[in-house]
């Protein structure tokens, strides 16, 4: 059994992903959409919007590229400075 998840990892997921529905909406993709821009299962993306999930590297890397904005743009999250 894993160990459970930090609060601060489980807020940072929760921001990455809303940061994610924000940009997606933004450019007007549905979450099947964009998976199939990013070669990414729909279910993956939402997943990720919920924060529910931790993308792997890759997996960001293909989204961005998706979404052509420069991966930094999905980090630009509320309160992700280190020790806040």
């Amino acid at each position: 059994m894993s160990a459970p998840i930090p609060p601060r990892l489980t807020e940072l997921r929760r921001q990455f992903g809303t940061r994610l529905r924000d940009v997606r909406e933004q450019q007007g993709l549905t979450q099947e959409r964009l998976g199939e821009l990013a070669e990414v299962d729909r279910k993956t993306i939402n997943r990720i919007e919920n924060g529910m999930y931790s993308p792997r590297l890759d997996n960001v890397f293909q989204i961005a590229d998706a979404l052509d904005i420069p991966i930094k743009e999905l980090f630009a999250l509320r309160g992700a400075s280190p020790g806040s």
